[in-house]
């Protein structure tokens, strides 16, 4: 029974055969794992998400094996075939540790099913993006934005123009109120609509923000009269990093 609680929450099986000190130990590093999330919020860092998995897994592991098999027990100890249950539950738990705990510290993981945002985010990616952003923080160009549609889907774009701001595009060369802007990222896959590459000017009303793919011929963005400018509000996270699908790297921050 001391195995299976400390599964669940580790540290907590050790109370139930009288190791309380050996069970504060655990319970406190798992409240410092938990501060990785909240208030510190480090997930904002790919290596602080890498160090919660990890420490997580670790930690359970340890808890269950320790509070079974470790020395001062008053209970008998469980055949090691329990282990053949114990350590698999051991490893779910701790991935739905480190689940719920980003999810509660405001951050989440979106999967990326089309080539909008290619190269900066290639098809299928992972995203970790930090939903609690523009709670605090007004959109900037340049950002990597998660919102919802009218329909209730999400999509990711990256701001192209604020309220208040002119934009214009000749030929795909984007300006700013008159002012060329650079844009590195942007790549051209296709046979895009002429008015995609010549619009404007076009003056973006307060509240409001333009938003285009990098992928700029095969994007479906403010351009289009069906999507036109969005409304802040209807922002839901700011893109941080790519967990998975970087041309074979794990993991990409962006600027």
């Amino acid at each position: 029974m001391a195995a299976f609680v400390s599964a669940v929450l580790p540290g907590a099986g050790h109370f139930l055969v009288n190791r309380r000190r050996a069970g504060m130990v655990m319970l406190l590093l798992f409240s410092a794992l938990l501060s990785i999330c909240w208030p510190l919020r480090l997930l904002i860092h790919f290596g602080a998400l890498v160090g919660l998995v990890f420490g997580m897994l670790t930690l359970c592991i340890t808890a269950v094996v320790d509070s079974a098999y470790g020395r001062g027990h008053d209970q008998p100890k469980p055949s090691q075939w329990w282990l053949v249950i114990l350590l698999p539950l051991a490893f779910g738990t701790a991935f739905g540790h480190a689940r719920w705990v980003v999810r509660a510290a405001g951050f989440q993981s979106f999967e990326v099913p089309s080539r909008s945002m290619e190269n900066t985010v290639p098809e299928n990616a992972h995203v970790m993006v930090d939903r609690w952003y523009y709670t605090k923080n007004a959109p900037v160009r340049g950002d990597i934005v998660v919102y919802m549609n009218r329909e209730g889907i999400y999509l990711m774009k990256r701001v192209v123009a604020l309220g208040g701001e002119t934009i214009r595009s000749t030929d795909g060369r984007i300006s700013i109120d008159d002012q060329p802007i650079a844009e590195p990222y942007v790549i051209h896959s296709g046979d895009a609509p002429p008015e995609f590459n010549n619009f404007g000017p076009l003056k973006i009303p307060a509240g409001k923000i333009f938003v285009m793919g990098d992928n700029r011929d095969i994007s479906l963005d403010s351009r289009s009269p069906e999507v036109g400018p969005i409304d802040v509000t209807s922002l839901r996270g700011r893109a941080i990093y790519t967990l998975a699908g970087y041309k074979g790297r794990t993991y990409k921050r962006f600027q």
